[in-house]
């Protein structure tokens, strides 16, 4: 995160501090320190997300997730109470959750990145990681927000949610398309998906 923090895509920190876990457990808690943001969480209850805002963030996080694995590491925590909200309206990673792209098949999601947003291949603890499970958090985040704040329903038979209810078609399509259930029909990198929302953008 020190390293990332120097990019685009992610909140700086101007320091941390480690404390030991208590309750007989091991382990450090990690408080970070930097200037106060927003998180999307907090923005979304108390603010409707416009069209432009919403595409804006989904560029903006396949901006900061590519940025990630130029770095080597997958982010893997992608929720709407870790991206943060600038004073210019961009959106930017701001928590840990990092797991480097080369140990993946050797890796399982720890308890702590445990939430709604990662992909179903990965919910099993004895599941080693998907290096598509970045895209689908993104997509689940962005279906989210077209979707009157809801997360889907369960998937049909081929894998598919039902189209965001306020998502036009070529916008449904990209957001369907990256939390597709099978890993290979999703956008394979944040890259791909970001071009599919330029594209979209120019087209609109």
């Amino acid at each position: 995160l020190t390293k990332l923090s120097k990019l685009e895509g992610f909140l700086s920190y101007e320091g941390w501090q480690m404390e030991p876990i208590t309750r007989h457990r091991l382990g450090y808690e990690v408080y970070l320190l930097g200037s106060y943001k927003r998180s999307l969480e907090r923005y979304m209850r108390h603010n409707a997300i416009t069209h432009l805002e919403a595409v804006n963030l989904g560029l903006d996080m396949c901006s900061a997730l590519s940025v990630c694995r130029q770095a080597g590491a997958l982010y893997v925590d992608l929720k709407p109470s870790n991206i943060f909200i600038t004073g210019n309206q961009e959106y930017h990673i701001g928590d840990l959750g990092f797991i480097p792209m080369d140990s993946l098949k050797y890796a399982s999601l720890p308890e702590k990145y445990r939430s709604p947003y990662p992909a179903p291949e990965v919910t099993d603890a004895l599941s080693s990681l998907s290096d598509t499970m970045d895209v689908y958090a993104l997509g689940l985040i962005l279906y989210q927000l077209y979707n009157n704040c809801s997360l889907p329903e369960e998937a049909d038979a081929d894998g598919l949610f039902t189209t965001p209810l306020y998502a036009d078609y070529e916008l449904a399509h990209i957001i369907t398309k990256a939390c597709a259930a099978d890993p290979a029909e999703r956008w394979q990198d944040p890259v791909e998906m970001g071009q599919a929302l330029v594209s979209y953008m120019q087209r609109n």
